[in-house]
């Protein structure tokens, strides 16, 4: 008895071994992301002489981003690493409830720390949540006036000043398939900074 109770044990740590050595400790992801969310810092714009108000922006309107990071597995269900986003955003420039006057536009680089934990896997589908924290760095913007702007108007000569805030990334689904060996394709659905839906392909060894 103690003899086949051996072999059996023998049979499940080689099997075990075996699938350690098979299963992948790095995971090289990018894709695009659509429709981030985020809170950029205001630019400081002046007060008009005219009128004693203030300039200000509204509808920001961010492009996508195209986000890349690398995960290191832990443990088989749980990765641990770091993401980049890049991305920029237009802001309408107005005085009050004026017409847009001018336009804003900002390059924007995120960098995160990330964490992905894997909660159903199948054979060639694997189902996922994945959160993330880190920083934004806004670049100092390039403005635009528009014609309708009063002759009077200077906002060309303002100083925009390069600024940081807090990113972050929830995505409580996450959907990947591993077409090949070493290649999946993934999808995530959430929201934050890198977007509310993520698509992409990712390298696994």
């Amino acid at each position: 008895m103690k003899r086949y109770l051996s072999l059996l044990f023998l049979i499940l740590l080689t099997g075990v071994l075996y699938a350690q050595e098979n299963t992948s400790k790095h995971e090289l992801f990018v894709g695009y992301g659509f429709a981030p969310i985020t809170s950029i810092p205001e630019p400081d714009l002046p007060i008009d002489v005219m009128v004693n108000a203030p300039y200000s922006t509204k509808n920001k309107r961010f492009s996508g981003t195209i986000n890349i990071g690398y995960l290191f597995h832990v443990s088989d269900p749980l990765a641990i690493g770091l993401s980049y986003s890049y991305s920029t955003v237009k802001r309408d420039v107005v005085l009050g409830s004026s017409i847009p006057l001018a336009e804003i536009k900002n390059t924007c680089h995120t960098v995160m720390v990330t964490g992905k934990y894997s909660w159903l896997r199948l054979q060639r589908f694997s189902f996922y949540s994945r959160v993330g924290v880190g920083i934004m760095s806004v670049e100092k913007g390039k403005m635009d006036l528009f014609k309708v702007a009063p002759e009077y108007m200077d906002l060309s000569s303002v100083t925009m000043e390069s600024d940081k805030c807090i990113a972050w990334q929830v995505m409580p689904i996450g959907i990947e398939w591993n077409f090949v060996k070493h290649l999946a394709l993934f999808t995530e659905i959430g929201a934050g900074s890198a977007g509310c839906g993520i698509a992409g392909v990712k390298i696994l060894f």
